[in-house]
């Protein structure tokens, strides 16, 4: 694993449906930039383009992270928080919002390669259906394929991951799963088309996360790790492992045994939580867990009692508490 990164969305004024404007002040970029810095074990952050990095004057925000001493690890394109993606991005049935949406995606992609990002993840939240016999499906997915295919061929230097979601702010977004981001990334035919993996996103399909970074990282298609928690009916992007701590112990150790190459990123929105103690919370638990299958003794364990039914969680709390 390259290293820990914090999203800089972390320490934005938590709104949400009930208190539109939050319960927080609003920080400029260079303030949440120094909110981070801060933090011990953390080396990079995550931003969204356009909103965070300056197109226009990328020197600045190259400066910006040389006073913190600090890299971009990845960065997202924003396709969803504008009234504008209403009827979709690359799935849209208007020729000209697809166009938009893949201009947008490339000049995403060329910032990244200027500041030394490998991964640029692709949530198409608005890209689904509210009601049935809204859309034509078959179109769309024709769409999505061809749209993040040619993206993909526009830079073959940098990565594009798809980030699924079930829903929100669609009811039901097309990308809702693992297993139709790996098909849809397979459809294009791009070596460079993968999957961002958001482990909440995950929780929320009621899939083992463990189990499809296994998968994705077998078809070499896992590019980026998205860190929150959620009780598994919302996306809570609470700190990691505030819920479901044997799911985390066994993602992690999955990631150790099949050598995880990439990026993960603490994607936080502690509305009510102070940011700070939400991403300290997040970076012990990933340090504690990562110390923990790293030991020689855990990986024998797991191996010793593989296909022994409740007898390898038996075996996982007799080595955390004693038998």
């Amino acid at each position: 694993m390259k290293g820990l990164a914090v999203g800089v969305w972390t320490f934005g004024m938590g709104s949400e449906r009930y208190v539109s404007d939050g319960y927080k002040p609003y920080l400029t970029l260079e303030e949440r930039v120094a909110k981070i810095a801060t933090l011990q074990g953390i080396n990079a952050i995550e931003v969204t383009f356009p909103n965070d990095v300056f197109p226009q004057n990328p020197g600045k925000f190259k400066s910006l992270l040389e006073n913190y001493q600090l890299s971009v690890c990845g960065m997202g394109v924003e396709l969803v928080c504008d009234k504008e993606w209403q009827n979709g991005s690359f799935s849209s049935a208007d020729p000209k919002r697809r166009e938009k949406a893949i201009s947008l995606t490339k000049s995403a992609m060329d910032m990244a390669a200027e500041l030394g990002v490998s991964t640029v993840s692709l949530w198409l939240g608005q890209d689904g259906f509210d009601y049935t016999f809204q859309e034509d499906y078959a179109q769309a997915w024709q769409s999505l394929v061809e749209g993040v295919r040619e993206a993909a061929n526009y830079r073959s230097d940098v990565n594009l991951g798809l980030e699924y979601k079930t829903s929100e702010p669609k009811m039901a977004c097309y990308i809702n799963s693992g297993g139709k981001a790996l098909a849809l990334a397979q459809a294009t035919g791009k070596a460079n088309v993968g999957i961002t993996l958001d482990v909440g996103h995950a929780l929320n399909a009621r899939e083992n996360p463990a189990e499809v970074a296994a998968m994705l990282m077998a078809e070499n298609r896992l590019f980026h790790i998205h860190l929150n928690d959620n009780y598994s009916w919302a996306d809570d992007d609470m700190p990691v492992g505030t819920v479901h701590f044997l799911q985390y112990l066994e993602l992690f150790h999955w990631l150790k045994k099949m050598n995880y190459p990439g990026w993960m990123s603490l994607d936080l929105y502690p509305y009510r939580d102070d940011p700070i103690e939400a991403c300290r919370t997040s970076i012990h638990f990933v340090s504690k867990m990562q110390n923990l299958v790293n030991s020689p003794k855990f990986a024998q364990m797991i191996e010793e009692n593989r296909n022994s039914g409740s007898r390898s969680v038996r075996a996982v709390y007799e080595m955390l508490f004693g038998e």
